[in-house]
């Protein structure tokens, strides 16, 4: 049986799954993909798709992703106009995520809430690797491969969708099924999709919407720009 938990983030409300004792899902609530649950009802998105965002009144796809030297003035520019602050995710948090079930069984909701520490530590600034185990069998063979992959990329790197495909012991043919299969993680953040950008290191898409992934990646020290 799967069970779900509902948590607060400062990106949006996140829903938490769990099967066979392990995560298996980290999904924000309002993206696309979002597993029903009996009772919740979940808002869609209705930004218009996983590619679409803007910052400043332009595209965020259109922008490419830098890591700026400190003294770049760009980035000092840039740092009043940030989506998202760690000290944003310092405030009151709920004591324990709002279980979706009854009858959770004692391991799932310490699972829940060790979880939602993770998380919160990652919103925080003070967390770069997370603890939690995992569980992606509901994956095919060739998802899982580009699942694991992912788990390889370091906080605050970016890689492009090629070198996922080389990561996962594919080659750089598997480019489009490579990044359906990215498309379809379904344990966002915590498996780091966000920070598989495009060959010339651009956003392209992500399932909780663009804005969130540029946020995301902010958090890790990168920045946009237009070039």
């Amino acid at each position: 049986m799967t069970f779900h938990a509902q948590m607060e983030s400062p990106l949006g409300q996140v829903l938490l799954c769990s099967d066979n004792g392990k995560l298996s899902g980290v999904y924000f609530m309002d993206q696309s993909d979002c597993p029903a649950v009996p009772g919740i009802r979940i808002r869609k998105p209705e930004n218009g798709g996983p590619s679409t965002g803007t910052m400043n009144g332009m595209e965020i796809r259109k922008f490419k992703v830098y890591r700026a030297p400190p003294n770049d003035l760009f980035s000092q520019e840039r740092a009043g106009e940030r989506c998202f602050r760690p000290d944003e995710a310092a405030g009151a948090r709920p004591a324990a995520p709002h279980l979706l079930e009854a009858n959770v069984p004692a391991a799932v909701q310490a699972l829940f809430r060790q979880t939602q520490a993770e998380l919160n530590e990652y919103f925080a600034g003070g967390r770069t690797v997370f603890d939690i185990a995992l569980d992606v069998s509901s994956g095919t063979d060739f998802q899982k491969k580009v699942w694991r992959a992912l788990q390889d990329i370091p906080y605050g790197q970016t890689v492009s969708y090629g070198e996922v495909a080389l990561s996962a012991g594919l080659t750089s043919r598997h480019g489009r099924p490579v990044g359906a299969a990215v498309g379809r993680n379904p344990i966002t953040i915590i498996i780091p999709c966000h920070r598989v950008l495009s060959g010339i290191n651009t956003l392209t898409g992500y399932t909780g919407g663009l804005e969130r992934k540029f946020a995301l990646l902010e958090l890790e020290g990168l920045m946009l720009r237009q070039d």
